[in-house]
């Protein structure tokens, strides 16, 4: 019997196994990536999340640090997988901000202690539309899909084991829980983690946890462009643009809440090619070499659910991290891990508790 069940293969749930590892337990990951694929292997890799400032220091404090951690994380995992210290892109970030938000944004850096200066979108982007806003030059974007095969990798030569299902029901015990198996068969452990993205809340519910939470679809494109033509992540209300260092450009993403479908639309292509044309005129030329759709595990409340689930012994989770899930994975699995294995946690546990949640 394993120490601890891990139940999700996303971001959260890979690097909590990590942690989890490294202090000598033994740990197995239960992962229905085919059937219900983890939102982070979708996502653009933008280590900040969108409009930093309009959110609550819960949700900063998880994420101020993040482009650091990740690249402590890549290169340890370096190697692996393929993975290379350019999939971690220091590309900057540039937001479109105007009069007092453009304020608030300088404000909310200095206070956080993040380089950020007023700047022109022209004086990143030549030939996009002339634009104000601000820019933070240490907010790096990482290429997710290898970063997760590289810790898949990792996580195997450590000893973790990887069980392909689908979880059907969760029964807590005197200590940890019992995992029905969709696929047959039950698995246990004193300790279980869920973090089973979108998929979450239909485990937590039978516990007697209902939480504000929803799944969220979204679509992206990529386009292939020179090395260099777009040099940093631009942002704006209506999307973005995200560079990668092999002059790869993701655009993104359609917001559906309330849609649980991995399929890419023709509504979601045309109004994502629309906007990246309006950040870069060019683009409006360019046919993009790729279209997919991720779901997001969607929460009401702007900072994610991270801890012991109420009424049970040695029963985590992590739930609505919503856009931020691999933003703010590094330091949640860390907060995690502190909580399962008894250790005092760096963050105060009690802003992300699952106590205060809605019943």
């Amino acid at each position: 019997m394993a120490d601890v069940l891990v139940v999700g293969g996303g971001i959260v749930g890979l690097l909590s196994a990590l942690n989890l590892s490294d202090r000598g337990l033994s740990v197995t990951v239960i992962d229905a990536g085919g059937q219900r694929p983890p939102a982070s292997w979708a996502g653009g890799g933008i280590l900040s999340p969108l409009f930093a400032w309009r959110y609550p220091d819960p949700m900063n404090r998880l994420t101020h640090d993040a482009t650091a951690r990740y690249r402590a994380l890549v290169d340890r995992l370096q190697g692996k997988a393929g993975l290379r210290a350019s999939d971690l892109h220091h590309s900057g970030l540039w937001v479109a901000v105007d009069g007092d938000e453009r304020r608030q944004a300088l404000r909310w850096a200095s206070d956080w202690s993040l380089s950020c200066r007023e700047a022109p979108l022209s004086g990143h982007l030549s030939a996009a539309p002339e634009r104000q806003g601000v820019w933070f030059p240490e907010v790096g974007n990482l290429r997710n899909p290898r970063l997760l095969k590289a810790l898949r990798a990792t996580l195997l030569g450590q000893g973790v084991t990887f069980v392909n299902a689908a979880v059907g029901a969760v029964r807590p015990g005197a200590r940890g829980a019992e995992l029905t198996l969709s696929r047959g068969g039950t698995l246990s452990a004193p300790r279980v983690l869920l973090c089973a993205g979108a998929w979450t809340s239909a485990l937590l519910a039978p516990l007697g946890v209902r939480l504000p939470l929803f799944p969220a679809k979204g679509e992206m494109l990529l386009y292939r462009l020179p090395p260099g033509r777009v040099p940093t992540i631009v942002l704006t209300d209506q999307g973005y643009l995200i560079p990668r260092a092999d002059g790869a450009v993701l655009a993104g993403s359609t917001l559906n809440p309330g849609d649980a479908t991995t399929y890419p639309t023709v509504t979601g292509r045309w109004a994502l090619q629309a906007m990246a044309a309006s950040l870069l005129p060019e683009l409006a030329s360019v046919t993009p070499s790729h279209h997919w759709a991720g779901v997001r595990p969607g929460s009401d409340r702007d900072w994610p659910y991270l801890g012991p689930v109420p009424g049970t012994r040695g029963v985590f989770a992590a739930a609505g991290l919503h856009r931020n899930g691999l933003v703010a994975a590094p330091a949640s699995a860390e907060l995690l891990a502190r909580l399962m294995c008894g250790e005092t946690p760096s963050l105060d546990p009690a802003a992300y508790s699952l106590s205060g949640a809605p019943s």
